[in-house]
């Protein structure tokens, strides 16, 4: 019956309305040096790189290598592998164990010698038993050790300060008589959940293997942090895994050695992990903090370890803090970090605020990675025409480029990226975004122009933007579009009072959008006429935004969208998100749900538009995409839906990958050209 249901409510991938010559991509006049313009096919090739982590002497980098979908077995996952190169760069970079298809989680034992990771083993000669565990890799092995064997796989884990042993988070598992149950055809899934599944804290001991259960009250550890003398943790958790517990996140300290919470520095935590640092002193410890009023959306702060006042930094600083790891002092903090279009490594002083940048970082928003141990620094970053590729900083040298992972880029056709700056006309707030011109672009000359609005509602624009296969910039940029990428309010990367803009859906950020577009009419780079809009996530929200607010748009694509605030709230994890935001439930305050809805001004809309989304997104669900498909066909207004099966949030899949890139591509084609 479901799939009846997408036959006729949606374009179907074996089925679908997209012709041959719509699919033909739109070239440039020229063909510059031998090189091509980009397809959908080509942006599918990259390969993609996270999680840096450089050993404690300088001397190697370890990192994970996300290979590209194989097209031949367009259902499996992509493959992803620890490799390793020598930050002397006398050495090519190589996997860590050749064959590994699921592993990940790099960390570098304190004395430098063992390299931990997670992994299912799911070579071909050792295939496991789908659970992840941690593997360990010593000087001059080539194989890996298995250390745990815990049932249902390890979650996070995080070396001691002596090396002794690694901590680890693993959730409960169902119990023999409830696993009984459920094969016996008893499954019914009873709420408010009965049976929660708590995440639980454990050491194991790298001599014997042995593993100790360290956490004894029931709660949801997000994030940990050993002290530097071993004998605590820091710990971000939550009362219960539930969804409406989301955003209720305190920060706690946990003796190891008796397992009781011995103190809660605060019951104020951002639901952003990744900077739960301690210092090396033992004195503080970073954590992303809500601030007492509106005037901001999350500090950077840093809590006493032993209680007391929490400190917010760099407050007045106008960017956001990604990723910050501590100097040996505990003195500074070494951070990558946004600047309006740009991103940073500098190092922030703790007692004055003081910043002082190291060097400009090219890259595209996600991923976030830097390690350091003060001397040396290791990242990800791009080039004008390259995907990531790992670089190293070392102290009175400048930086060096050490992998080249994507050399297929060179024959690729690439449009000038730059920044332009606007103002709003409402309040004549300065607003930032990025352009990207058509290879063969001619000044004076108007062109079709697609605004691609950015994921996330925090997530922000910075320069190339082929490297992600939902970045659809240079890909339509090579196909003879201007792509412009505007920054509006509430992005990261402006500071904190800015980021609490946020809360506004559509809202101030819309006029941003709109004055960024009649900037560039009046540059005479945009044709009024030919005008498209399309996103993903946020994107997808601002695009059905857009189009039910103003009719000057020829074209849609709208992915993951959430287009109904009001159903949203029942059918979502975001829940909580949107009670903390308009301070009500929408069964008490349903207008405010309301107003920021682009349901409720579907009538107004005439933009023909593509819906794209994945069947089991968790976070926005499905029925959002069929009830604007449903608002829109009421309306009269030409539209497509295209559901893609087995998917979530994000498109994983190759050939729906592939789909997503050629309908988008084959839709501007047909209306802006």
């Amino acid at each position: 019956m479901r799939y009846l249901l997408l036959t006729i409510t949606a374009v179907l991938l074996s089925t679908g309305n997209v012709s041959a010559q719509d699919l033909k991509p739109s070239r440039p006049n020229a063909i510059i040096q031998n090189r091509h313009i980009i397809t959908p096919e080509d942006v599918l090739t990259l390969r993609e790189l996270n999680d840096v982590k450089l050993s404690p002497d300088g001397k190697q980098i370890a990192f994970v290598v996300n290979e590209p979908n194989d097209p031949k077995k367009p259902r499996e996952p992509r493959a992803s592998n620890i490799w390793i190169v020598p930050t002397d760069g006398h050495e090519a970079p190589h996997p860590l164990i050749t064959g590994l298809k699921n592993a990940d989680t790099p960390s570098w034992s304190p004395d430098g010698h063992t390299l931990a990771f997670l992994s299912d083993r799911g070579e071909a000669e050792a295939i496991g038993d789908g659970s992840r565990q941690i593997h360990l890799v010593r000087d001059g092995e080539k194989k890996a050790l298995k250390l745990s064997n815990v049932a249902g796989g390890i979650e996070e884990y995080q070396w001691s300060p002596d090396g002794k042993m690694i901590a680890f988070i693993s959730r409960d598992q169902a119990t023999a008589g409830e696993f009984a149950e459920k094969t016996a055809g008893d499954d019914a899934i009873v709420r408010p959940e009965s049976n929660l599944k708590f995440s639980r804290l454990w050491t194991v001991n790298l001599s014997d293997g042995k593993t100790v259960q360290v956490t004894k009250e029931d709660f949801e550890i997000l994030e940990l942090a050993w002290s530097p003398g071993g004998g605590k943790f820091a710990l971000i958790v939550a009362p219960t895994p539930k969804d409406e517990d989301s955003y209720n996140l305190s920060l706690v300290i946990l003796d190891r050695s008796t397992g009781e919470v011995t103190r809660t520095l605060t019951k104020n935590v951002v639901p952003i992990t990744g900077v739960l640092r301690w210092s090396p002193d033992g004195r503080w410890i970073t954590f992303y903090e809500f601030p007492p009023t509106k005037e901001s959306n999350n500090w950077f702060s840093v809590a006493p370890a032993q209680g007391g006042e929490i400190r917010p930094l760099f407050k007045a600083y106008r960017g956001s803090v990604l990723k910050a790891e501590w100097s040996p002092d505990s003195k500074s903090l070494i951070a990558l970090s946004v600047e309006g279009t740009s991103e940073v490594i500098a190092r922030f002083q703790i007692d004055t605020g003081a910043v002082q940048k190291i060097t400009d970082v090219i890259r595209s928003q996600w991923g976030a990675s830097l390690s350091t141990n003060s001397e040396t620094i290791t990242y990800l970053a791009q080039t004008p025409e390259s995907a990531d590729d790992i670089w190293v900083l070392e102290k009175n040298r400048q930086p060096r480029q050490l992998t080249d992972f994507n050399p297929q880029t060179k024959s690729w056709v690439f449009g000038k990226v730059r920044e332009v700056v606007w103002k709003n006309s409402k309040d004549g707030l300065v607003r930032r975004g990025v352009l990207i011109t058509p290879p063969d672009y001619k000044p004076g000359s108007l062109y079709p122009v697609v605004v691609n609005t950015h994921p996330g509602d925090t997530a922000w624009w910075t320069g190339f933007h082929a490297s992600r296969w939902w970045d659809w910039g240079q890909l339509l940029a090579s196909n003879g579009y201007v792509v412009f990428l505007p920054n509006t309010r509430g992005v990261t990367g402006e500071g904190g009072a800015m980021h609490a803009t946020i809360d506004d859906w559509g809202g101030m950020a819309f006029q941003d959008l709109m004055d960024g577009v009649d900037y560039l009419i009046a540059q005479k780079i945009a044709d009024p006429n030919r005008l498209g809009i399309g996103g993903w996530s946020n994107g997808g929200f601002m695009t059905e935004f857009a189009i039910t607010h103003t009719n000057r748009f020829r074209a849609a694509v709208a992915q993951a969208g959430h287009s109904d605030f009001f159903s949203l709230y029942a059918t979502s994890y975001l829940r909580d998100s949107l009670r903390r935001t308009s301070k009500q439930s929408p069964y008490y305050n349903r207008e405010w749900y309301d107003e920021r809805s682009p349901i409720t001004s579907i009538k107004n809309c005439r933009t023909p538009t593509l819906l794209l989304h994945g069947e089991y997104d968790a976070g926005v669900p499905v029925s959002q995409a069929y009830e604007f498909y449903t608002g829109l066909k009421d309306a009269g207004v030409e539209t497509e839906l295209v559901i893609y099966p087995r998917e979530r949030h994000s498109i994983q899949e190759y050939s729906h990958r592939l789909d997503v890139q050629k309908r988008m591509l084959a839709w501007f084609n047909k209306h802006l050209k």
